[in-house]
């Protein structure tokens, strides 16, 4: 078989394969999309950890007037090089308050400033390539909750929007061996700690928005439960067939992307504690979470949250209302705008990294060339 005839039979395979898939998401999202309002995910069996307040499985996003509000983002940039002697990293975060007045453009602040000068830190220490990722990302993730902590000290906003998780979600079991490594973990708990209370104390929202997410946290609920909805008419059809490696394949937005209408989310419920097995004794909070369809054409946003001063049904459906209203601008990509501003400001070049190790290889008598690590510096390369 020749090269090309190869090619072929790989795109076949693998457009036969992407065919199957649809076939099968567009069968649950009919099945669901059937029962959205009168689907009760608040009486689902206990024994299947679905808690949740809703009494739908969507819910329309009421609207809201942002008008006399201070709505908040805080996004980070890095850029990290792996080099032979040691690691190094720009890291930048950058808050972003909008102040809404009537029939005027919003008032704009920025935390510390508008582009502040990034962070340059270096690791020696013997790390895996995992390890070292983790560091990274500890960092950043320090910087940016940092970032959020100035903010509300400074200008008490109404509510405050991270781009990402609101969990510090590192992967434990590369950290759990190196002193150093957990050492970072346990700050960024206490960050995160201090954010919530500043947050509780001065009533202000704090929620986090993952914009790609590539999850299956909800299908991965629903799994266990379809065998009991099969009672129901609308679902008959799918015990007929063998439904569980396809619900082990459909990760949550892939299901939601049409099932959710334009300013609709999925009921809110119960995601993780806060505490961990590196926490003892400490305060504890409830983390919970929905999706929401923000934009006809992109896709649901997964909106994380701390339950921190009220219920979990008004503190979701505030929070709904609100980054459904800062995030109506576009109909193909329906992030909050304060959160696209935060990512334009923080966002840092990869030259700025480039002239960096060029200036430090000056200082130290190496070329910059010879820092680099073996495979990015072959000396024959091809297909340029």
């Amino acid at each position: 078989m020749g090269v090309n005839e190869k090619i072929d039979l790989a795109i076949d395979k693998i457009s036969q394969k992407i065919k199957t898939y649809n076939e099968h998401r567009r069968l649950f999202q009919d099945l669901f999309r059937s029962v959205k309002r009168s689907l009760n995910p608040s009486e689902f069996p206990s024994a299947f950890g679905i808690q949740t307040s809703d009494i739908s499985f969507t819910t329309e996003v009421s609207e809201t007037n942002v008008e006399g509000l201070k709505i908040a983002g805080v996004d980070g940039g890095v850029i990290h090089r792996s080099l032979n002697f040691f690691d190094i990293a720009l890291i930048r975060a950058v808050g972003v308050l909008f102040y809404y007045r009537k029939e005027n453009n919003p008032i704009v602040n920025y935390f510390p400033e508008e582009q502040p000068f990034p962070d340059i830190l270096t690791s020696i220490e013997p790390l895996s390539q995992n390890e070292i990722d983790a560091l990274i990302s500890m960092w950043r993730i320090q910087k940016e909750i940092r970032c959020c902590i100035s903010l509300v000290e400074e200008d008490v906003p109404d509510i405050i929007i991270l781009d990402g998780s609101v969990l510090p979600y590192v992967e434990y079991k590369y950290i759990s061996q190196k002193d150093f490594l957990m050492n970072q973990y346990r700050n960024i708990k206490t960050l995160y700690r201090r954010l919530y209370t500043l947050c509780k104390k001065n009533r202000t929202l704090l929620c986090g928005v993952v914009k790609d997410s590539r999850s299956a946290i909800l299908t991965g609920k629903l799994s266990p439960l379809l065998p009991h909805l099969g009672k129901l008419p609308e679902f008959e059809r799918l015990l007929k067939i063998d439904y569980r490696p396809i619900i082990k394949q459909l990760r949550d937005t892939d299901l939601l992307y049409q099932i959710l209408d334009k300013n609709e989310r999925t009921f809110e419920f119960f995601l993780s504690k806060f505490n961990d097995e590196s926490d003892k004794d400490l305060d504890n909070f409830d983390i919970h979470c929905f999706y929401l369809k923000t934009a006809e054409f992109d896709t649901p946003l997964r909106v994380e949250f701390p339950i921190l001063f009220s219920n979990q049904q008004e503190t979701s459906k505030k929070i709904a209302s609100l980054v459904t209203a800062v995030s109506k601008y576009n109909p193909e990509y329906g992030m909050p705008s304060v959160i696209i501003e935060a990512d334009a400001r923080a966002r840092l070049q990869e030259t700025d990294a480039d002239i960096l190790i060029d200036e430090i290889s000056s200082k130290i008598g190496y070329s910059s060339h010879s820092l680099q690590k073996r495979r990015n510096r072959i000396p024959f390369k091809t297909g340029d």
